[in-house]
């Protein structure tokens, strides 16, 4: 197995060998039972699939404390039944309205010849993608000025990506649009970034008009497809969730994901995915218009009274312990990003989330419980370790968010 850390802008990589589901257990630790003063149990982990999710509580002594005089701190996190490989955040941006009307201004009178109009790029590769694409920030520059509107965009992206996703970075951006005959067959983009994203600037629908199948005369829709595509995870292996008396069509076999104005999605890149055909307008004022790229660079982010060399101490010594734990438990690949809120009085975990969760058996398990069952033992496993962590006391409360990257 290996791992590395690095406290400031760090991250954590966890690559665990090869190892039989049927090495997990139920316990944490391996069976090798608590740690000190601080243990960890389920409240509803057990061999049957789960309609929700998994729950755990710790109870931990102050710093302060004696072994004889102990003060209770509960922090409860729900472990997930099923990797989350796809999300979206509506009403993401509050200046979208001010990205589209400039877009619309350069492109709504098809006679007026002015530079914008001249800088897409019609991107056609046979049987896999047609679309017209463009740099976005060259787009948005006015002379030598950034627009004001691009600019708070990236700068929004940029701290929900840092604060919900603890990744740091994203690739350059691009713009692209979508006409009749255009989209991007299944393909899968694993090198880009751990986790990918689409933000919608389409305006395809009178958006108090909820028929969306109606014909464009009656809802002014002006193209139908243009949805994002992308395989449904449990379809990745297709027999473990095989049910012979199951009708499968494409909507059982594909998640679609409509571009709705100011929606922004982020999914897994590493599943096959990609756009519908549009069919309809050949007008790009009225097309399929998106801002698409990758988030990377995994590093901890840490927002409020501490400061990231406060929490690189801390997390130091607790990641250590950890990767050790996880050496006995089955190989994961994918992500995770741990959302954790600390008091700032007593320097305590207050609460714990996952903001991003991609994580899934290395080994192909045949049975979805076991899938559910491994997944709860390392997610579990990795939350209650970091809720034991006691950070300096500080002003205010912080929150932090730390990745693991797994395979």
């Amino acid at each position: 197995m290996m791992m590395t850390t690095r406290s400031n802008n760090s991250y954590c990589c966890c690559s665990s060998s090869s190892r039989s589901s049927s090495s997990s257990s139920s316990s944490l630790g391996g069976g090798k039972g608590g740690r000190g003063d601080v243990s960890v149990s389920f409240s509803s982990f057990s061999r049957r699939r789960r309609k929700k999710s998994s729950h755990f509580r710790r109870r931990a002594l102050s710093s302060n404390s004696s072994s004889s005089s102990s003060e209770v701190n509960e922090v409860e996190v729900e472990v997930n039944e099923r990797a989350k490989h796809y999300f979206t955040k509506d009403s993401f941006y509050e200046h979208a309205d001010k990205l589209y009307s400039s877009f619309q201004n350069n492109h709504s009178n098809a006679k007026k010849a002015n530079a914008e109009r001249f800088c897409w790029d019609y991107w056609h590769v046979e049987n896999q993608y047609t679309q017209l694409r463009t740099p976005a920030k060259e787009y948005y520059y006015e002379g030598e000025i950034l627009n004001e509107f691009y600019a708070k965009f990236e700068e929004e992206l940029l701290k929900y990506a840092r604060e919900n996703l603890a990744l740091s970075n994203f690739t350059p951006i691009w713009m692209s649009c979508y006409v009749d005959g255009m989209g991007q067959e299944l393909h899968a983009d694993v090198p880009h970034g751990p986790l990918a994203f689409v933000f919608s600037l389409t305006k395809n629908f009178d958006d108090s008009d909820d028929d969306k199948s109606s014909s464009p005369s009656k809802c002014g829709r002006y193209f139908r497809g243009g949805e994002t595509t992308i395989l449904r995870p449990e379809r990745a292996n297709y027999w473990q969730s095989f049910d012979p008396t199951e009708i499968v069509e494409r909507t059982q076999l594909f998640e679609e994901i409509e571009p709705k104005f100011n929606r922004l999605t982020i999914f897994d890149p590493r599943l096959p995915h990609g756009v519908r055909e549009v069919k309809g307008t050949k007008d790009v004022s009225k097309g399929r218009l998106v801002l698409n790229g990758w988030f990377n660079e995994p590093a901890i982010s840490c927002q409020g009274g501490l400061t990231i060399e406060d929490v690189g101490k801390v997390l130091d010594a607790k990641l250590d312990l950890l990767y050790e734990e996880l050496e006995t438990l089955p190989a994961m690949i994918g992500f995770a990003a741990l959302r954790m809120e600390i008091e700032a009085e007593t320097g305590h975990v207050d609460s714990i989330s996952w903001g991003a969760d991609t994580v899934a058996p290395a080994l192909s398990l045949r049975d979805p419980n076991e899938v559910t069952e491994t997944r709860d033992v390392v997610l579990a496993t990795i939350a209650g370790m970091m809720s034991e962590c006691v950070f300096p006391s500080s002003k205010e409360k912080s929150s932090i968010c730390v990745p693991f990257v797994f395979g």
